[in-house]
């Protein structure tokens, strides 16, 4: 029941329509009966000034950022914690009495799903995408013991940037172009899509097809919605590993409420309301 004592939590981004947070937030502040609800913001790049200054004003728990502003987000911030000064981006936001800090629960989620894997450290990564969740799959791949990045982007000039900040985490580092980032991903160990490249409702398009990939190799859709990508299919026809976004999305989600409730969050909870958000999804296409 939401009364004059609810505490607000929310996403902004641009765009927003496709997101599941608001479930899986919901269904774990509803499964610990907490007074909290969590909103979806659709924020122009041109309005997120505005609407960081409101939501400080609001007095609101906290907040998600994703694209396209993960970075931008960082300026109107007033600390950051070490996982957004690592990245250079910041995901979530937590509000401590008007004071805002930024945090990268994403380094966390894909951490959390690529540790504990045999892991190729002997071969590249190839990262596809230059934005705010390339940042973070690139300093988590650097974590788990990775030497050689590569970054394949659309534009060169911002994967040049991520070049530069993977060699200041101490590996060495290649920019390319979707072409070539093509051509050399099947001499790569693991391979990590952070762009929106096949989202719902494109879900038809992906950045690489099974011819290049080879058997084994890890695969890891940061996409979520579908779960099961065009990129996934194709890893599964090619015998590669692949990992959905969704449980990214969970392992983050569940970060972001800890720091938000100072509670352990109810991660199957989290998980079972994806699950039925993302089912939703397809039911409506099939209408």
């Amino acid at each position: 029941m939401i009364d004059a004592s609810t505490r607000l939590c929310c996403l902004i981004g641009h765009p927003v329509g496709h997101s599941v947070s608001p479930q899986m937030h919901n269904a774990a502040f509803n499964a610990l009966g907490l007074n909290y609800v969590y909103l979806a913001f659709d924020i122009p790049p041109e309005m997120l000034v505005d609407a960081v200054r409101g939501l400080r004003a609001l007095c609101a728990a906290g907040f998600n950022v994703t694209i396209p502003h993960k970075v931008a987000v960082m300026k109107l911030l007033d600390e950051l914690d070490p996982s957004a000064e690592r990245t250079g981006a910041v995901n979530t936001v937590v509000n401590n009495h008007g004071a805002l800090r930024g945090y990268n629960t994403d380094l966390h989620g894909i951490r959390r799903v690529l540790e504990g894997r045999d892991l190729p450290l002997s071969m590249p990564a190839l990262v596809i995408g230059a934005g705010g969740a390339a940042r973070a799959a690139v300093a988590a791949l650097i974590d788990l013991g990775f030497r050689r990045i590569l970054i394949a982007n659309r534009t060169l000039e911002r994967g040049l940037a991520l070049v530069e900040f993977a060699r200041s985490l101490g590996a060495s580092a290649e920019a390319l172009d979707l072409e070539e980032g093509r051509r050399r991903a099947i001499k790569c160990g693991v391979v990590v899509n952070a762009t929106p490249i096949g989202m719902y409702p494109d879900t038809g398009v992906t950045p690489l097809v099974a011819k290049e990939m080879r058997r084994g190799m890890i695969i890891l859709d940061l996409v979520y919605n579908p779960p099961r990508t065009r990129l996934l299919e194709e890893a599964e026809k090619a015998g590669a590993v692949p990992i959905s976004g969704l449980d990214v999305l969970v392992y983050q989600g569940a970060e972001a409420f800890r720091l938000w409730t100072n509670m352990d969050p109810p991660i199957e909870v989290m998980r079972r309301a994806v699950v039925k958000a993302l089912e939703g999804y397809r039911r409506d296409d099939r209408r």
